[in-house]
């Protein structure tokens, strides 16, 4: 085992037009060395005649974006070897004293075109849903719900055969949170926020929301509005917030 520890890997679910997860994840090869989210308040400007001095009224808050850049190498520069630290830097060193960008490796370019496709799939339409993909990104602390509405594919490296083996892809996404639940979130002190639970032994989230929603599909963006790291292991006796629904508009 290496000293470096095991690496999480970000991974991108497709859910179906219920919320449910659909087949494998994508895992990515190279995690982003970091991610944006932008958050918006949105507040009517609009001024009566012959007003002035007068404050915006909130509207809402708008769906967040959030963008992140994904690296597709196939050069086998940025591979770990599982090795102790002198041995893998020793390896990554012949790798690029050893580093030929136009290698004819067949293999190489089919890795990286290959991967480019799967994350071209998530902007596909769907004719079984009748639109693309809603998507799950979970990394560490990191879980949304959301919808890509933008992808820039960037291809920087080529081989003799016009094969791309190296390219940055900048994925644009809109959070698909619930409103009710979104702006919750916002502020926890809302008195909107009418129900408060008390976590008890062999709770879990899913029982919790079914408890009050009725459906236990909602237990994930709870678990962003309480800010739980963890919410598969509740602890006994933590108090929760579970922001009212609108039924006809959350069905």
């Amino acid at each position: 085992m290496s000293i470096l520890g095991e690496l999480e890997k970000m991974l991108i679910y497709k859910l179906d037009d219920k919320g449910a997860r659909q087949g494998e994840p994508i895992k990515v090869t190279i995690n982003p060395e970091g991610y944006k989210e932008t958050f918006t308040v949105e507040y009517n400007q609009d001024q009566e005649a012959n007003s002035s001095g007068k404050k915006p009224k909130f509207v809402k808050v708008k769906p967040g974006d959030f963008t992140f850049k994904l690296l597709f190498d196939a050069t086998g520069i940025f591979e770990i070897v599982d090795l102790d630290i002198t041995e893998t830097l020793n390896s990554i060193a012949a790798d690029i004293a050893g580093f030929n960008p136009f290698q004819d490796d067949e293999a190489s370019e089919k890795n990286v075109v290959d991967e480019i496709n799967k994350i071209k799939e998530l902007v596909t339409y769907k004719g079984d849903i009748h639109k693309p993909y809603e998507l799950e990104v979970a990394w560490g602390s990191l879980n949304l719900k959301c919808f890509l509405t933008k992808l820039d594919i960037d291809y920087k490296l080529f081989n003799t055969k016009g094969y791309p083996i190296r390219a940055v892809a900048t994925l644009t996404c809109k959070d698909s949170t619930a409103d009710e639940l979104r702006e919750a979130s916002v502020n926890k002190q809302s008195p909107d926020l009418t129900h408060v639970r008390q976590v008890k032994e062999g709770d879990t989230l899913p029982l919790m929301a079914y408890r009050i929603y009725g459906d236990s599909k909602y237990y994930l963006e709870v678990a962003r509005v309480n800010n739980l790291l963890n919410f598969r292991n509740l602890e006994p006796g933590t108090e929760l917030f579970f922001p009212p629904l609108n039924k006809t508009q959350s069905a």
